[in-house]
């Protein structure tokens, strides 16, 4: 019994940490227009860096979505930077966040 009972806690546990994180969809009716200044990113900081992009993200407390402006962060080994793009949805528009990809990942 106290085995059945250990193995039950364990698959339980396993569920609870395991599950992803639930994030909101925010979708807008109309896409933001781009800035309308552009801010050019500082200089690199070094050879082992990668610029990303200006991009969007939502804010809870202004509920709409701002403008990042382009930073260098450090180059991830075996990785590249996906920018991110707005993806029409039948109820408007949603912000798809850049993300980093292994290399030899094949985009279908």
């Amino acid at each position: 019994m106290k085995k059945f009972r250990f193995i039950i806690l364990m698959v339980l546990a396993a569920w609870v940490l395991g599950s992803p994180k639930a994030t909101a969809q925010v979708i807008v009716e109309k896409k933001p227009n781009p800035p309308e200044q552009y801010v050019a990113p500082p200089p690199k900081p070094g050879s082992d860096y990668v610029l990303i992009p200006g991009h969007w993200l939502w804010s809870r407390e202004h509920k709409m979505y701002v403008w990042v402006i382009p930073a260098w962060v450090p180059k991830k080994e075996d990785q590249q930077w996906r920018p991110g793009y707005w993806k029409q949805l039948p109820r408007g528009w949603k912000w798809i966040p850049g993300k980093w990809e292994r290399k030899d990942r094949k985009r279908w």
